[in-house]
Parts: C-alpha cells; structure tokens; sequence
C-alpha cells in the first residue's frame, strides 16, 4: 500500500483512492469518517482537492451549523416518498421532526472531494439505508444530493 505525506491533506494512504480516517465532533456526537480524495492508481492528489480541503477545514463549522435545516426541509419535502419506502421508527414523523432528530437519523462515513473539486460528506440515513445521501458542501449552499452524484 502507497503512503504519502500531502503537504495539505497530510498522511494519507492509497486504498482506491488516497484515504485517511479522522474524528470530528458533529450534531453533538463524535464522527469518525474516512477522508478521500479521489483518485486512480498511480493519480496523485489534485491542486483543485488541496484547495477544496483548505476551503473546507475553513468553513467546517458553518456547514455543520446549516446541515441540520438542510436535511429537514429536504425531509420534509420528500416525507411522502420518504414514509412509504424507508425504515424509521414509528415515532419519527412530518409533525415531530426536527434539529435534533433529523441528524440523528444520518451517519456520516466519509468525507470525499472528487477530482473536480466538489466535496460532500457521504452518509449512511435511515430513509436509504441502501445508498445513502451525499450532503454536498462544495456549492453556495449546503444541499442534500443522491450519493452517486460525487462517486
């Protein structure tokens, strides 16, 4: 297995693609994800993922501050598909939601910047416990996508 020491992303191992795993603190719980930056064998790590990392450390906090109201309008928007197909408790519904729940129904995994420079958390959510949800971070806004838009 390759190793490098990427002068922004750090130590990183190549599994696929260049891999570390870290800890943050998220939704009042500690996260332990996987950071990729995409890449084949025998690709480097990009400028334009270097730059994507540094715009992310800097804005770290904003997007886990705006990712709640994010996942509960798209909750909620998407509840009728959402209730009739996914597996959440019972006792999770339109009129209870909120804050608090919504980001207990996801599990982030892995944070993963694409050879174009987008980045999103991949997710592990109750609603597609199959394919998860992306949160993608790397527009103006925070937004919830399927996560094959960044694979």
């Amino acid at each position: 297995m390759n190793k490098i020491n990427d002068p922004v992303f750090g130590g990183m191992e190549y599994d696929h693609s260049w891999v570390k795993r870290e800890e943050m603190s998220a939704f009042g719980r500690t996260v332990k994800m996987r950071i990729v930056a995409e890449a084949y064998t025998g690709q480097d790590i990009l400028d334009v993922q270097r730059d994507s990392y540094k715009k992310y450390l800097a804005d770290c906090a904003n997007y886990i501050k705006e990712t709640p109201d994010v996942l509960l309008k798209y909750y909620l928007d998407h509840y009728d598909a959402i209730a009739s197909e996914a597996n959440i408790p019972e006792q999770i519904n339109r009129d209870n939601v909120n804050r608090e729940i919504i980001t207990r129904l996801i599990r982030i995994k892995t944070l993963y910047f694409d050879r174009e420079g987008q980045f999103g958390w991949l997710c592990d959510c109750a609603w597609d416990e199959e394919h998860g949800i992306c949160i993608l971070l790397s527009q103006d806004k925070v937004c919830i996508k399927e996560q094959d838009y960044l694979l």
